[in-house]
């Protein structure tokens, strides 16, 4: 029996995978009630809020994919400063100085993947968005060692046949 932590429709999208497999799923959740209830209205500017990040080389079109419980347009300024001063503190600013590119507007390079608020979620959901990148060999994020993973692997296969939800 697989334990899943309910979080929406990528949950019920990952449960119907396992319905043709002698896996049982069961759900649980770490949300109170309130947090059910409570209707959260987005933000008029999409860069106010934090989640799951992706900032793509204007030049090679590589990707590092990141996140942030922060605002994603505080975030990008913290891989804007490193490039400006050289000290290769993000691997995207380091990638941009080594092949001496141009920084670029936050409107241009950063594509925002998921709105979620910092937590597990959000570090599954990027490591899921890293492990598609490297899939490619197509990431800039270093450190990050990409190991086999049967779930993510799955949604892969099924991504290409346009069956991943957004």
């Amino acid at each position: 029996m697989g334990h899943l932590n309910y979080v929406g429709r990528e949950t019920s999208y990952i449960t119907n995978l396992f319905k043709k497999t002698e896996l049982n799923v069961a759900f649980r959740t770490k949300n109170p009630i309130g947090n059910l209830l409570t209707h959260i209205h987005p933000a008029p500017d999409k860069f106010s809020l934090s989640g799951v990040y992706k900032l793509t080389c204007p030049d090679c079109n590589r990707a590092y994919i990141g996140q942030t419980g922060s605002k994603f347009s505080t975030r990008f300024k913290e891989h804007e400063k490193p490039f400006r001063s050289h000290s290769h503190t993000s691997s995207f600013a380091k990638h941009l100085d080594k092949e001496a590119l141009s920084f670029g507007h936050m409107h241009d390079i950063m594509q925002i993947i998921h709105y979620r608020r910092k937590g597990a979620n959000l570090n599954t959901l990027q490591r899921f968005h890293i492990h598609t990148e490297a899939a490619t060999n197509n990431h800039l994020n270093e450190g990050h060692n990409i190991y086999p993973n049967t779930t993510f692997n799955t949604l892969l296969r099924n991504d290409r046949k346009n069956l991943i939800p957004n």
